[in-house]
């Protein structure tokens, strides 16, 4: 399993950051290497069910991501849980808590590598680094875009 864990200040309330995160249908916007949704069933709360598809190293997987938990913080953050399947599995935790003026973002991620995709370059070091630094210009995105909103 590759595991991954980032996390950046924004220079945006929680609440904008967290408007643009958890919105399943701007995720594509901002994460790296995500389709627009196929399908949609819900909000980005708990329960949420979205089908799209995620490039790794050069190949499609379909994948089917649920929104397990979406709840504040008790200092005023959101806590976001999803987990993903498909021929590539896992799940991820985001944390969106008050940091001075901004907001600290915090992002773990486990994920399996596909056998598809590490054929393609013979190397499972490599696939995953390449996925860290997805990851990274997905924090990024996020940042820009929320940052850029404030105007």
């Amino acid at each position: 399993m590759g595991h991954i864990k980032l996390d950046t200040q924004i220079d945006a309330p929680v609440e904008r950051v967290t408007e643009i995160a958890v919105d399943p249908y701007h995720w594509a916007s901002w994460w790296v290497n995500l389709s627009e949704p196929k399908n949609v069933e819900g909000d980005g709360r708990a329960g949420t069910v979205v089908e799209h598809s995620y490039l790794m190293a050069g190949v499609p997987f379909p994948v089917t991501t649920r929104v397990l938990e979406n709840q504040p913080t008790a200092s005023g953050g959101q806590h976001v849980r999803l987990e993903f399947e498909g021929p590539l599995k896992g799940w991820q935790t985001w944390d969106y808590e008050p940091s001075g003026t901004g907001t600290r973002v915090t992002a773990e991620i486990e994920y399996n590598v596909p056998g598809a995709a590490i054929g393609k370059f013979a190397d499972r070091v490599l696939v995953e680094r390449l996925q860290e630094r997805a990851r990274e210009q997905t924090l990024a995105n996020l940042k820009l875009m929320a940052e850029t909103a404030q105007g």
